[in-house]
């Protein structure tokens, strides 16, 4: 019965310091090798694409993207002055993606 007690008490040690044991950083890559192979593979690194909700104070340049109403927009040129899918004539200097 002591052994019972002993086990159960060090399983549930081993789960509540379990829990602290983890990283919010983790990283992966895949490949299609076999460890037997001898070529040597690179690990590529993707680029991440951020997109901010449209501000009619910040300065967009072309190929700038943007959020308004729910609708991501690329910008056609430099400094475009109207409001992405409602000012008046705003295809002019926006994309709709």
């Amino acid at each position: 019965m002591r052994i019972k007690k002993i086990l159960i008490y060090s399983l549930m040690c081993l789960m509540v310091f379990s829990t602290f044991y983890h990283t919010s950083q983790t990283y992966a890559y895949w490949s299609d090798i076999n460890l037997s192979d001898t070529i040597s593979e690179n690990v590529e690194i993707g680029e991440w694409t951020v997109i901010f909700q449209w501000d009619p104070n910040k300065t967009y340049v072309t190929g700038d993207l943007v959020i308004n109403n729910g609708i991501t927009y690329q910008a056609k040129k430099n400094n475009p002055t109207r409001e992405p899918g409602v000012t008046g004539g705003w295809k002019s200097d926006w994309n709709e993606l």
